[in-house]
């Protein structure tokens, strides 16, 4: 036994979507290191990258399940190039 069901066919033509250009999403991290992976590119110790973070203004995210911390890479660049973040 079969069914037949009868589909309705689209009345109006679909239309283009939007040419506008795609918003850039500068806020989002492009890539994220540990503290020890930042070290390591910067060439210091654990706890430096923790004092920078804590008093001298590194930018960091810290996720939600364990605390962990996570430091975008080009922030960091900024950071040891002395630029504002």
């Amino acid at each position: 036994m079969t069914i037949k069901i009868k589909r309705k066919k689209a009345s109006k033509p679909t239309r283009p979507l939007p040419t506008s250009k795609p918003c850039e999403v500068s806020a989002m991290p492009i890539e994220l290191l540990t503290v020890p992976q930042a070290a390591q590119f910067a060439v210091v110790s654990h706890p430096t990258i923790r004092r920078w973070i804590r008093e001298e203004g590194l930018r960091s995210y810290q996720l939600k399940e364990r605390g962990r911390i996570r430091i975008d890479k080009m922030d960091l660049l900024k950071f040891l190039k002395g630029e504002t973040i």
